[in-house]
Protein backbone atom coordinates (compact mmCIF):
# COMPACT_ATOMS: atom_id res chain seq x y z
CA UNK A 1 0.00 0.00 0.00
CA UNK A 2 2.95 2.47 0.59
CA UNK A 3 4.34 1.86 -2.62
CA UNK A 4 0.88 3.24 -4.10
CA UNK A 5 0.77 6.29 -2.60
CA UNK A 6 4.56 7.40 -2.32
CA UNK A 7 3.15 10.46 -4.15
CA UNK A 8 1.83 11.84 -1.19
CA UNK A 9 5.27 11.96 0.80
CA UNK A 10 7.13 13.18 -2.12
CA UNK A 11 5.17 15.87 -2.56
CA UNK A 12 4.79 17.18 0.80
CA UNK A 13 8.56 17.03 0.94
CA UNK A 14 8.74 19.71 -1.98
CA UNK A 15 5.68 21.86 -1.00
CA UNK A 16 6.85 23.74 1.46
CA UNK A 17 9.28 25.15 -0.50
CA UNK A 18 7.87 24.60 -4.30
CA UNK A 19 4.37 24.79 -3.72
CA UNK A 20 3.22 23.89 -7.43
CA UNK A 21 5.14 21.19 -8.09
CA UNK A 22 4.19 19.47 -4.71
CA UNK A 23 0.09 20.08 -5.47
CA UNK A 24 0.81 19.22 -8.61
CA UNK A 25 2.35 15.64 -7.40
CA UNK A 26 -0.11 15.57 -4.76
CA UNK A 27 -2.99 16.05 -8.06
CA UNK A 28 -1.66 13.26 -10.24
CA UNK A 29 -1.42 11.05 -6.85
CA UNK A 30 -5.15 11.56 -5.78
CA UNK A 31 -6.69 11.60 -9.32
CA UNK A 32 -4.66 8.17 -9.50
CA UNK A 33 -6.45 6.79 -6.27
CA UNK A 34 -9.98 7.60 -7.58
CA UNK A 35 -9.10 5.91 -11.18
CA UNK A 36 -7.89 2.55 -9.49
CA UNK A 37 -10.17 2.80 -6.07
CA UNK A 38 -12.91 5.57 -6.84
CA UNK A 39 -15.96 2.37 -6.59
CA UNK A 40 -14.33 1.71 -2.86
CA UNK A 41 -14.39 5.49 -2.01
CA UNK A 42 -17.43 6.38 -2.58
CA UNK A 43 -19.16 3.82 -0.38
CA UNK A 44 -17.98 5.00 2.61
CA UNK A 45 -21.16 5.89 4.12
CA UNK A 46 -20.19 10.11 4.54
CA UNK A 47 -18.51 10.39 1.00
CA UNK A 48 -21.93 11.17 -0.23
CA UNK A 49 -22.79 14.49 2.18
CA UNK A 50 -19.01 15.58 0.84
CA UNK A 51 -20.38 15.22 -2.43
CA UNK A 52 -23.42 17.24 -1.90
CA UNK A 53 -21.41 20.16 -0.12
CA UNK A 54 -18.90 20.46 -3.14
CA UNK A 55 -22.43 20.88 -5.26
CA UNK A 56 -23.42 23.40 -2.37
CA UNK A 57 -20.55 25.18 -3.20
CA UNK A 58 -20.69 24.71 -6.78
CA UNK A 59 -24.23 26.67 -6.26
CA UNK A 60 -22.58 29.17 -4.59
CA UNK A 61 -19.86 29.73 -7.38
CA UNK A 62 -22.80 29.77 -10.11
CA UNK A 63 -24.61 32.97 -7.65
CA UNK A 64 -21.42 35.16 -7.68
CA UNK A 65 -21.87 38.48 -8.76
CA UNK A 66 -17.73 37.27 -9.65
CA UNK A 67 -18.49 34.36 -11.38
CA UNK A 68 -14.96 33.85 -13.15
CA UNK A 69 -13.26 34.75 -10.08
CA UNK A 70 -15.38 32.54 -7.79
CA UNK A 71 -15.08 29.66 -9.77
CA UNK A 72 -11.43 29.98 -9.79
CA UNK A 73 -12.40 29.92 -5.71
CA UNK A 74 -13.43 26.45 -5.96
CA UNK A 75 -9.50 25.37 -6.25
CA UNK A 76 -9.61 25.87 -2.77
CA UNK A 77 -11.77 23.76 -1.71
CA UNK A 78 -13.11 21.09 -4.38
CA UNK A 79 -10.03 19.23 -4.70
CA UNK A 80 -9.21 19.08 -1.55
CA UNK A 81 -12.01 17.42 -0.41
CA UNK A 82 -11.51 15.01 -3.03
CA UNK A 83 -7.68 15.04 -1.31
CA UNK A 84 -9.04 14.43 1.73
CA UNK A 85 -11.54 11.90 0.90
CA UNK A 86 -8.85 9.72 -0.98
CA UNK A 87 -5.91 10.02 1.42
CA UNK A 88 -7.79 9.06 4.56
CA UNK A 89 -8.39 5.72 3.54
CA UNK A 90 -5.04 4.89 2.67
CA UNK A 91 -3.10 5.63 5.69
CA UNK A 92 -1.20 3.29 8.10
CA UNK A 93 0.53 4.01 11.39
CA UNK A 94 3.93 3.55 9.79
CA UNK A 95 2.41 5.72 7.04
CA UNK A 96 1.28 8.73 9.62
CA UNK A 97 4.86 8.19 11.02
CA UNK A 98 6.56 9.34 7.84
CA UNK A 99 4.52 11.89 6.74
CA UNK A 100 4.89 13.63 9.96
CA UNK A 101 8.41 13.51 9.85
CA UNK A 102 8.07 14.52 6.47
CA UNK A 103 6.68 17.43 7.99
CA UNK A 104 8.90 18.11 10.65
CA UNK A 105 11.84 18.12 8.88
CA UNK A 106 10.76 20.46 6.21
CA UNK A 107 9.01 22.49 8.91
CA UNK A 108 12.32 22.95 10.53
CA UNK A 109 14.01 24.11 7.15
CA UNK A 110 11.46 26.53 6.85
CA UNK A 111 12.32 27.92 10.59
CA UNK A 112 16.03 28.24 9.98
CA UNK A 113 15.56 30.23 6.48
CA UNK A 114 12.94 32.64 8.59
CA UNK A 115 16.17 32.93 11.06
CA UNK A 116 18.51 33.61 8.58
CA UNK A 117 15.92 36.57 7.67
CA UNK A 118 17.12 38.37 11.07
CA UNK A 119 20.92 37.90 10.03
CA UNK A 120 19.98 41.06 7.15
CA UNK A 121 20.61 39.39 4.00
CA UNK A 122 19.18 40.85 0.94
CA UNK A 123 19.38 37.86 -1.79
CA UNK A 124 15.81 36.50 -3.13
CA UNK A 125 15.80 32.94 -5.58
CA UNK A 126 12.78 32.20 -7.32
CA UNK A 127 12.57 29.63 -10.22
CA UNK A 128 8.98 28.13 -11.63
CA UNK A 129 7.64 28.66 -8.38
CA UNK A 130 10.45 27.90 -6.55
CA UNK A 131 11.37 30.80 -4.06
CA UNK A 132 13.88 31.87 -0.98
CA UNK A 133 13.83 35.00 0.46
CA UNK A 134 16.82 35.67 2.36
CA UNK A 135 15.28 39.36 3.24
CA UNK A 136 11.36 39.56 5.33
CA UNK A 137 9.08 41.70 3.19
CA UNK A 138 8.09 43.73 6.13
CA UNK A 139 11.00 44.42 8.21
CA UNK A 140 11.45 42.91 11.58
CA UNK A 141 8.76 40.24 10.69
CA UNK A 142 10.18 36.98 9.36
CA UNK A 143 8.43 34.83 6.65
CA UNK A 144 10.83 32.61 5.55
CA UNK A 145 9.29 30.80 1.95
CA UNK A 146 6.04 32.73 2.29
CA UNK A 147 4.45 35.71 1.29
CA UNK A 148 3.17 36.98 4.22
CA UNK A 149 4.21 36.55 7.76
CA UNK A 150 0.69 35.66 9.20
CA UNK A 151 1.10 32.94 6.72
CA UNK A 152 3.95 31.44 7.57
CA UNK A 153 2.68 31.90 11.63
CA UNK A 154 0.07 29.74 10.72
CA UNK A 155 2.02 27.18 8.57
CA UNK A 156 4.32 26.89 11.85
CA UNK A 157 1.82 26.69 14.35
CA UNK A 158 0.68 23.51 12.49
CA UNK A 159 4.05 21.71 12.12
CA UNK A 160 5.67 23.06 15.48
CA UNK A 161 3.08 20.68 17.04
CA UNK A 162 3.34 17.75 14.98
CA UNK A 163 6.91 18.01 16.14
CA UNK A 164 5.60 18.04 19.75
CA UNK A 165 4.17 15.01 18.79
CA UNK A 166 7.17 13.33 17.44
CA UNK A 167 9.02 14.38 20.22
CA UNK A 168 6.54 13.07 23.12
CA UNK A 169 5.89 9.52 20.84
CA UNK A 170 10.00 9.37 21.10
CA UNK A 171 11.46 7.00 23.70
CA UNK A 172 12.76 8.99 27.15
CA UNK A 173 16.02 10.35 27.07
CA UNK A 174 16.40 9.36 23.04
CA UNK A 175 18.45 11.69 21.03
CA UNK A 176 15.22 11.30 19.10
CA UNK A 177 13.29 13.34 21.82
CA UNK A 178 16.08 15.79 22.19
CA UNK A 179 16.24 16.78 18.66
CA UNK A 180 12.18 17.01 18.12
CA UNK A 181 11.64 19.03 21.05
CA UNK A 182 14.29 21.52 20.22
CA UNK A 183 12.69 21.48 16.57
CA UNK A 184 9.21 22.10 18.06
CA UNK A 185 10.96 24.77 20.17
CA UNK A 186 12.62 26.40 17.12
CA UNK A 187 9.40 26.51 14.98
CA UNK A 188 7.15 27.65 17.66
CA UNK A 189 10.02 30.46 18.42
CA UNK A 190 9.70 31.32 14.65
CA UNK A 191 5.98 32.19 15.44
CA UNK A 192 6.97 34.55 18.16
CA UNK A 193 9.52 36.17 15.44
CA UNK A 194 6.91 36.22 12.38
CA UNK A 195 5.35 39.14 15.34
CA UNK A 196 1.38 37.09 14.39
CA UNK A 197 -0.39 38.06 17.12
CA UNK A 198 -2.90 35.68 15.84
CA UNK A 199 -0.32 32.89 15.95
CA UNK A 200 0.74 33.82 19.11
CA UNK A 201 -2.39 33.45 20.87
CA UNK A 202 -2.77 30.33 19.28
CA UNK A 203 0.32 29.12 20.62
CA UNK A 204 -0.92 30.29 23.71
CA UNK A 205 -4.11 28.80 23.70
CA UNK A 206 -2.36 25.20 23.31
CA UNK A 207 -0.05 25.58 26.12
CA UNK A 208 -2.47 26.12 28.15
CA UNK A 209 -4.64 23.56 26.82
CA UNK A 210 -2.53 21.40 27.04
CA UNK A 211 -0.97 22.25 30.42
CA UNK A 212 -4.12 21.81 32.06
CA UNK A 213 -4.83 18.64 30.45
CA UNK A 214 -2.18 17.36 31.52
CA UNK A 215 -2.53 18.73 35.16
CA UNK A 216 0.96 20.98 35.09
CA UNK A 217 -0.89 23.59 36.64
CA UNK A 218 2.16 25.88 37.51
CA UNK A 219 2.95 25.94 33.63
CA UNK A 220 -0.36 26.91 33.43
CA UNK A 221 0.14 29.60 35.99
CA UNK A 222 2.80 30.94 34.43
CA UNK A 223 1.21 31.09 30.82
CA UNK A 224 -1.73 32.80 32.23
CA UNK A 225 1.30 35.25 33.68
CA UNK A 226 2.25 35.61 30.37
CA UNK A 227 -0.46 36.59 28.87
CA UNK A 228 -1.38 38.98 31.55
CA UNK A 229 2.10 40.61 30.96
CA UNK A 230 1.81 40.79 27.45
CA UNK A 231 -1.63 42.46 27.72
CA UNK A 232 -0.17 44.74 30.73
CA UNK A 233 2.33 45.69 27.96
CA UNK A 234 0.13 46.22 25.53
CA UNK A 235 -1.82 48.95 27.27
CA UNK A 236 0.90 50.36 28.43
CA UNK A 237 0.50 49.62 32.51
CA UNK A 238 3.31 51.32 34.19
CA UNK A 239 6.59 49.60 34.18
CA UNK A 240 5.58 46.03 32.31
CA UNK A 241 6.88 47.42 29.14
CA UNK A 242 10.37 46.98 30.63
CA UNK A 243 9.95 43.39 31.69
CA UNK A 244 7.77 42.01 28.77
CA UNK A 245 10.30 41.79 25.27
CA UNK A 246 8.80 44.01 22.65
CA UNK A 247 8.29 41.49 20.12
CA UNK A 248 5.88 39.93 22.20
CA UNK A 249 3.21 43.07 22.49
CA UNK A 250 4.71 45.20 19.93
CA UNK A 251 1.77 45.06 17.38
CA UNK A 252 -1.00 44.65 20.12
CA UNK A 253 -0.77 48.11 21.44
CA UNK A 254 -2.46 49.52 18.37
CA UNK A 255 -5.03 47.21 18.44
CA UNK A 256 -5.87 47.62 21.64
CA UNK A 257 -6.07 51.47 21.52
CA UNK A 258 -8.30 50.87 18.39
CA UNK A 259 -5.97 53.04 16.00
CA UNK A 260 -5.71 49.76 13.73
CA UNK A 261 -7.04 50.39 10.01
CA UNK A 262 -7.95 47.11 9.68
CA UNK A 263 -9.67 45.84 13.07
CA UNK A 264 -11.56 43.03 12.36
CA UNK A 265 -14.66 44.52 14.69
CA UNK A 266 -15.60 46.13 11.57
CA UNK A 267 -15.23 43.55 8.96
CA UNK A 268 -17.28 41.59 11.26
CA UNK A 269 -20.11 43.96 11.52
CA UNK A 270 -20.38 44.69 8.01
CA UNK A 271 -20.36 40.88 6.92
CA UNK A 272 -22.99 40.48 9.55
CA UNK A 273 -25.49 43.18 7.95
CA UNK A 274 -24.80 41.00 4.63
CA UNK A 275 -25.86 37.96 5.96
CA UNK A 276 -28.73 39.52 7.66
CA UNK A 277 -30.12 40.03 3.94
CA UNK A 278 -29.19 36.64 2.74
CA UNK A 279 -28.79 33.93 5.35
CA UNK A 280 -29.10 30.54 4.01
CA UNK A 281 -27.40 30.83 0.26
CA UNK A 282 -25.20 33.96 1.00
CA UNK A 283 -24.26 36.24 -2.00
CA UNK A 284 -21.43 33.73 -3.72
CA UNK A 285 -18.45 32.92 -3.42
CA UNK A 286 -15.57 35.64 -3.74
CA UNK A 287 -18.23 38.28 -3.25
CA UNK A 288 -17.44 39.73 0.17
CA UNK A 289 -14.43 42.14 -1.56
CA UNK A 290 -17.32 43.13 -3.65
CA UNK A 291 -19.63 44.13 -0.62
CA UNK A 292 -16.45 45.38 1.25
CA UNK A 293 -15.56 48.25 -1.09
CA UNK A 294 -19.58 48.87 -1.78
CA UNK A 295 -20.24 49.92 2.17
CA UNK A 296 -16.66 51.02 2.87
CA UNK A 297 -15.41 52.05 -0.41
CA UNK A 298 -12.12 49.96 0.64
CA UNK A 299 -10.90 47.03 -0.15
CA UNK A 300 -10.16 43.92 2.00
CA UNK A 301 -9.95 40.67 0.38
CA UNK A 302 -11.52 38.53 3.01
CA UNK A 303 -13.27 39.12 6.93
CA UNK A 304 -10.29 37.51 8.43
CA UNK A 305 -12.30 34.71 9.62
CA UNK A 306 -13.11 31.79 7.85
CA UNK A 307 -16.26 30.95 9.38
CA UNK A 308 -17.55 34.42 8.71
CA UNK A 309 -16.36 34.48 5.15
CA UNK A 310 -18.37 31.38 4.61
CA UNK A 311 -21.75 32.67 6.04
CA UNK A 312 -21.51 35.34 4.02
CA UNK A 313 -20.50 34.10 1.10
CA UNK A 314 -21.96 30.41 0.57
CA UNK A 315 -25.06 30.75 3.54
CA UNK A 316 -25.65 28.83 6.80
CA UNK A 317 -26.42 25.75 4.85
CA UNK A 318 -23.57 25.14 2.97
CA UNK A 319 -20.92 26.84 6.19
CA UNK A 320 -22.99 24.22 8.66
CA UNK A 321 -22.62 20.87 6.70
CA UNK A 322 -18.81 21.81 5.70
CA UNK A 323 -18.40 22.53 10.00
CA UNK A 324 -20.22 19.54 10.67
CA UNK A 325 -18.92 17.35 8.42
CA UNK A 326 -14.91 18.90 9.81
CA UNK A 327 -15.93 18.92 13.14
CA UNK A 328 -17.15 15.38 13.19
CA UNK A 329 -13.56 14.21 12.70
CA UNK A 330 -12.23 16.72 15.15
CA UNK A 331 -14.08 15.53 17.75
CA UNK A 332 -13.96 11.45 16.96
CA UNK A 333 -10.65 12.48 16.96
CA UNK A 334 -9.91 13.75 20.37
CA UNK A 335 -11.82 10.57 21.57
CA UNK A 336 -9.19 8.57 19.85
CA UNK A 337 -6.03 10.65 21.30
CA UNK A 338 -7.36 10.57 24.76
CA UNK A 339 -8.12 6.43 24.75
CA UNK A 340 -5.18 5.53 23.05
CA UNK A 341 -3.03 8.15 24.18
CA UNK A 342 -1.30 8.18 20.87
CA UNK A 343 1.66 10.99 21.21
CA UNK A 344 1.78 11.29 17.46
CA UNK A 345 -2.08 11.21 17.26
CA UNK A 346 -2.57 13.82 19.53
CA UNK A 347 0.22 15.97 18.21
CA UNK A 348 -1.51 15.68 14.87
CA UNK A 349 -5.09 16.69 16.05
CA UNK A 350 -2.82 19.50 18.03
CA UNK A 351 -1.87 21.17 14.29
CA UNK A 352 -5.46 20.55 12.98
CA UNK A 353 -6.81 22.55 15.78
CA UNK A 354 -4.41 25.28 15.99
CA UNK A 355 -4.99 25.78 12.55
CA UNK A 356 -8.43 26.22 12.87
CA UNK A 357 -8.07 28.58 15.85
CA UNK A 358 -5.88 30.25 13.55
CA UNK A 359 -8.79 30.95 10.91
CA UNK A 360 -11.17 32.49 13.80
CA UNK A 361 -8.78 35.90 13.07
CA UNK A 362 -7.44 35.18 9.68
CA UNK A 363 -7.85 33.04 6.64
CA UNK A 364 -4.86 32.13 5.13
CA UNK A 365 -5.99 28.54 3.59
CA UNK A 366 -5.66 30.97 -0.09
CA UNK A 367 -2.11 29.69 0.16
CA UNK A 368 -2.34 26.07 -1.01
CA UNK A 369 0.65 24.81 1.21
CA UNK A 370 -1.34 26.01 4.32
CA UNK A 371 -4.64 24.38 2.76
CA UNK A 372 -2.62 21.20 1.73
CA UNK A 373 -1.18 20.62 4.71
CA UNK A 374 -4.53 21.61 6.86
CA UNK A 375 -6.35 18.69 4.48
CA UNK A 376 -3.91 15.76 5.12
CA UNK A 377 -3.70 16.64 8.86
CA UNK A 378 -7.34 16.07 8.61
CA UNK A 379 -6.96 12.81 6.83
CA UNK A 380 -4.66 11.61 9.13
CA UNK A 381 -7.03 12.04 12.07
CA UNK A 382 -9.70 10.74 10.09
CA UNK A 383 -8.24 7.32 9.33
CA UNK A 384 -8.26 6.42 12.75
CA UNK A 385 -11.70 8.58 14.07
CA UNK A 386 -13.65 7.03 11.55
Amino acid sequence: MGARIGWLGLGLAVLPFWSALGLAVWAGGMLGLWWRQGRALCQRRDTWLWLLLAVLFLVSALQSPDRGNALLGLGNFLPFFGFFLAVRAQVTPAQRHLWAQIIGVTGLVVAVVGMAQLLGGQATFSLWGLELNWHPRIPGRIDSVFSDANVMASYCVMVGAVQGGLAASAPAGSWRRWGWGAASALTLGAVVLTRSLNGLAVVWLLGLGLSLMYRRYLVAGGLVLLGLGILGAGWDWPGWRTVVPEVLWGRLSKYLAGQAEDLRTVQWQIAWAWLGQRPWWGWGLRSFPALYHQSTHSWVGHPHNLWVMLLVETGIWTTGLLTVLVGRVVVQGWRQWRQSGDALYGGVWLGFVGISCFHVLDVTLFDGRINGLAWLLLALLAARAI
